[in-house]
């Protein structure tokens, strides 16, 4: 993800990784908070874990920002563009291993087996084919948190499409983008409020001006980024601040609704592309900023949870439910009646899924990013050519 070129280009782009990291401790926030009803350290924090879910729009932005970045930083330097071929066999490799082991530990261990009565054959199959979302019986089987792999990976599948436009005609496609992602989930509230609107809005179309706002932060980026001189440097931190100010503000809005009937769905319908200016705002203001002002998001602990983000995500939903149905730690009675339990709870949740998600990532997932692409038939040896054909 780091633009090849001098170490500062380096370190800047790394805010993103610090991103990622924020992003993870969101929606991991959230899902333990679902289980533990721990409150916030203070009342006025009380709005972040209750809508960590919007850790998983950050993920989308980020996505559109970073596969759109090489393609546009090969535009501007008229190089060559990434092969298409690469593209998909680093998208497959990242998330298609990973996934399909995090199926198969979900079903050993039982825990798919206790999501719903859908035949695991129908629940593989939608998933192996990233189009469970799609279907009602299969939208949050066997790991609820796999729906945000089916949107990704139909996204990468629409991306040549989406990058033809986006390369003559950004502003206006991203725009495009936008606004079909509203009249989407607009459209669903009108016809079918009571049935598939919640889930239909959260599949692909509902998140694809999400997307576009992180391609367009990326032109943005790669666009202005030579003529964003030392002088103007040092207001980047405002932007900083602004589009932070603006996700809190956001946040709090949308937790003020939550009383409403499908609050959540029903406050995104006009608002969800908020949430990607403000990122954009968050992710130039960080990639602009003098170097004094990288560690904000670019440290260590936050780089870290960013470079395990992906196994993380996996996986701390089904080990934070484990963790309480095995009693770990114990309880009698209601535990959410016991203070000291939940924040025992929550601390072994946290340290749990933290520790397996880095050791899934160090041990499984990049000894495979380290494999190079696959070589082209036509490339193949002789041999192995000729034992093909026969």
């Amino acid at each position: 993800m780091a633009a090849s070129g001098t170490p500062y280009e380096e370190t800047r782009l790394t805010a993103l990784d610090g991103l990622r990291g924020i992003a993870v401790l969101l929606v991991l926030w959230y899902h333990v908070w679902e289980i533990s009803w721990l409150p916030a350290p203070v009342p006025w924090l009380e709005f972040v874990p209750e809508t960590g879910f919007i850790g998983v729009h950050l993920f989308f932005f980020l996505s559109g920002f970073v596969i759109t970045y090489p393609f546009l930083r090969a535009l501007a330097r008229k190089a060559k563009a990434p092969a298409w071929r690469h593209f998909a066999w680093r998208r497959f490799i990242k998330i298609v291993p990973s996934y399909v082991l995090s199926i198969a530990l979900a079903y050993a261990i039982g825990y798919a087996q206790r999501q719903d009565a859908v035949p695991a054959w129908q629940a593989i199959a939608t998933h192996l084919l990233f189009v469970h979302t799609w279907f009602p019986s299969t939208y949050g089987s066997i790991n609820g948190v796999l729906w945000t792999l089916a949107v990704e990976v139909e996204f990468y599948v629409l991306f040549p499409l989406v990058w033809w436009f986006f390369a003559r005609v950004p502003w206006l496609t991203a725009l495009g983008m936008i606004a079909f992602s509203m009249l989407w989930r607009a459209g669903f509230a009108a016809c079918c409020y009571s049935t598939l609107f919640a889930p239909y809005s959260e599949n692909l179309p509902g998140y694809l001006g999400i997307f576009a706002c992180g391609m367009l932060a990326a032109w943005i980026f790669c666009r202005y980024d030579a003529s964003v001189t030392q002088s103007y440097r040092r207001f980047a931190p405002l932007l900083l601040l602004a589009g932070t100010i603006g996700l809190v503000v956001l946040l709090q809005s949308l937790y003020a609704y939550r009383h409403e009937d499908q609050w959540a769905s029903v406050w995104q319908i006009w608002r969800r592309e908020w949430f990607g200016a403000a990122f954009a705002a968050i992710a130039l203001g960080a990639l602009w900023s003098a170097r004094g002002w990288q560690p904000l998001l670019a440290n260590r602990l936050l780089v870290f949870l960013g470079a395990i983000s992906y196994n993380l995500y996996l996986y701390h939903q089904v080990l934070a439910r484990e963790l309480l149905w095995e009693r770990v730690p114990g309880y009698v009675g209601s535990p959410h009646a016991d203070p000291h339990w939940q924040v025992l709870y929550t601390i072994v949740a946290f340290a749990a899924s933290i520790a397996l998600a880095a050791l899934i990532t160090y041990i499984f997932e990049r000894p495979l990013l380290r494999l190079p692409d696959p070589p082209r038939l036509g490339a193949l040896p002789r041999t192995w050519g000729n034992a093909v054909k026969r």
